[in-house]
Parts: structure tokens; sequence; C-alpha cells
């Protein structure tokens, strides 16, 4: 396949972008046990807008159609501050797990609940669990058809339950003739291997100097990162359920520090909702 890629960023014009993957704690892959009385939705949002706030960020927030039904008002008001609210599709569902139909229908709700909470129409996307592999690019056919301009559900880096490190590491056009971009989570590259570092469990495990050393090293070379998180990731005590070892370390670990590292890292870099990235392409 021959990727496209768009005109690079002049250096002193080379942007970054934040966003949170707003999802239940629960949603993850890793943990078994679904029925959870305890959600920490509004405390980790509450942490995470005041450190917004505090460095005057506007960011990308890519909403389940779960989040959209049982919170709207905090979508809503997420939106009346400036944030971005895309869409996480309706169920945090791997697409792998989801026919063409399946995924055009649940696309189409979360775009209809995005629409009536905030009166915009999404222009974003993200698949759940980075689920798009080389074996779903038929998602962006669908995602043009249902009005959306990019989306952010590459993962460039062998993650076992997702990614590839034959994708590329820079925004290009999956689609023949055609301006829709997909924008990659990228990996810092040494050599031949790629480290992701830039969020969730990687940004828990890395020191933060290490990001902040990555991403200056890569804006040096006029190569933008984007930074993800999920605002659950904030809260401090999150219930303990039935997992696996992975998913031990992945839901758990650094999650009381988490805070005061993206506290650190936007007071060392600007960054920016990713619907910005179409405003400059």
């Amino acid at each position: 396949m021959i990727y496209k890629f768009s005109k690079l960023i002049n250096f002193m014009e080379t942007k970054n972008y934040i966003s949170f993957d707003l999802e239940y704690w629960y949603d993850s892959e890793f943990v078994l046990d679904k029925n959870q009385k305890k959600d920490c939705l509004k405390e980790g949002l509450s942490i995470v807008k005041q450190i917004l706030k505090k460095h005057n960020v506007k960011a990308t927030f890519f909403v389940t159609g779960k989040i959209l039904e049982d919170y709207p008002e905090e979508v809503k008001l997420l939106s009346k501050e400036g944030h971005e609210i895309a869409s996480h599709n309706y169920e945090h569902k791997m697409l792998n797990k989801q026919t063409k139909k399946e995924f055009e229908e649940s696309i189409d709700k979360s775009k209809k609940l995005i629409k009536n909470i905030t009166g915009k129409n999404p222009v974003g996307f993200r698949a759940p669990s980075w689920s798009i592999s080389k074996k779903e690019f038929w998602t962006y056919s669908i995602l043009k058809k249902e009005g959306f301009k990019y989306s952010s559900s590459l993962f460039p880096v062998n993650a076992g339950l997702y990614g590839s490190s034959k994708f590329p590491v820079g925004r290009f056009k999956p689609l023949k003739n055609d301006d829709f971009l997909e924008i990659p989570i990228r990996p810092f590259s040494f050599f031949s291997m790629r480290f992701p570092f830039a969020g969730g469990i990687y940004f828990r495990i890395i020191p933060v100097f290490l990001t902040r050393f990555f991403i200056k090293k890569l804006n040096k070379k006029r190569e933008s990162v984007i930074v993800y998180f999920h605002p659950w990731e904030f809260c401090k005590n999150i219930p303990r359920t039935k997992t696996t070892l992975v998913g031990k370390i992945t839901t758990y670990f650094g999650l009381k520090k988490n805070a005061s590292k993206l506290d650190y890292l936007l007071s060392h870099f600007k960054f920016f909702p990713l619907w910005e990235v179409i405003k400059d392409d």
C-alpha cells in the first residue's frame, strides 16, 4: 500500500497535540469483570480539567457512546469550554470484533449523540484500543461517508493486543483522491526500533523528563507529537478487580503520579486539540 504523506510543518510552527479517551476504566480489554459500581469518571475528569485550565490548553476528547448517554452534561460542558468532542465509537469494542454493518450503525449512533449534546457534528474518530489494523482499513470509507475528517487510530508499534511497526509514524491519507487523514500516535524511533512513550501505560512507566526529551528531539526534526490519556488514569483509587498480570500493570501502575507528570509536561510544551491538524494541513 502506498501512503501519501502531508507536507511537513515549518520547525517554528511545529505543533504538539493532546487527547483524552473518555471511557470507563473497566472498558479495557484487560479488565475481565465489567460489572463495576465505581466508574471514577467525574473524579478523573475534574483533575484533568483543572490541569488543562491551569495551562490554558484545549484538548480533544474521544468519547464513547456509553459516556455520552450517562454523562451528557459533563460532555456538553467540555464542548462549551472549547474542547473538541470526537467519537470513540458507541461501544468500546475492538473493530475486529465488529462487522462493517455493525460499525456503521455504531458510528452513526455515536455521531448523533455528539450532535445532540454539543450541537456540532464530530470530525474526529479514534478506534477503541487502537484497533484499526490493515484488515480494518475499510473503516476509513465509512468514516468519510459519515462526514468525519480524520482518525487517530493507528499505533505504529507492535504492542501485542494492537499496533504494527509496518504503519507509518506520520499522518497520511488512507483514501485515494481524498483529504481524509489518519494521524498515528508517533513513537520515538532509534535506528530501526520504535518506542511508545506518549500516553497511557507508557507515559506512566517512563520518567517524565525522558518523555520531555523525546518530544524535544522529535520537534527538532519537525515531527509533531500526540499525547494521549484516559481521565480515569488520574483517579488514585481505581477499584481492584479480576484481571491478568498485564492488566494489573496497565490498569494500576503509576496512577498516583500521573497528574503531576501531566502538569509538568504542559508546563514545558504547548499542546493543541487534534482538529487543528485539519485546519493547518
